[in-house]
């Protein structure tokens, strides 16, 4: 036995296993389980089954939206939906970042993530599946508001780009965060 071999058994038997590779291993596996989940529905319930896994994914992002621009101290604001859906990419491995930013519109782009280009059977239509969380949680943060992507990864475009901006200046939100 080498002794990488040894340290290593080591430092899973000390629950020492390095942070960085719990989570690519942890979001390498969230996106196969994705990927499976969403063939699996398209096999067995078709457009159908689609569809109810995208609600599940809108769902999930609305019902969190809250949850994490208070968890954050973010205001109800684009600049802190930005800030959630960036916090959110990291967790799922996405890099990121604020392009461009006024008082109606901010630009994020994405240039990279741990699904796309990883899988082969990743696609844009995988993509489309799961924006339906980041839908959840911009409208869940910010209801007066459209978003849009306007480039994506997974159609040959050099980046992801999503735009948030605002349906309506006049506008009073339900509820403060």
């Amino acid at each position: 036995m080498s002794f990488k071999s040894f340290l290593l058994k080591r430092l899973i038997v000390w629950d020492k296993i390095p942070y960085s590779l719990r989570w690519k291993k942890s979001v390498s596996g969230i996106g196969m389980i994705y990927l499976g989940a969403l063939e699996m529905m398209q096999e067995k319930y078709g457009k159908d089954g689609v569809s109810n896994l995208n609600e599940i994914m809108y769902n999930i992002g609305f019902e969190q939206s809250t949850e994490i621009l208070k968890m954050l101290g973010l205001k109800r604001d684009l600049e802190g939906c930005a800030y959630v859906l960036l916090a959110m990419h990291r967790i799922f491995g996405i890099k990121s970042k604020i392009v461009r930013k006024d008082d109606n519109k901010i630009v994020i782009h994405a240039r990279k993530c741990r699904w796309g280009g990883h899988f082969k059977k990743w696609n844009a239509r995988t993509c489309l599946s799961i924006d339906n969380y980041e839908a959840g949680l911009i409208e869940g943060i910010l209801p007066f508001s459209e978003h849009i992507y306007t480039k994506r990864r997974s159609c040959g475009d050099n980046v992801c780009e999503l735009i948030i901006s605002f349906i309506d200046n006049n506008f009073d939100f339900p509820h403060s965060g």
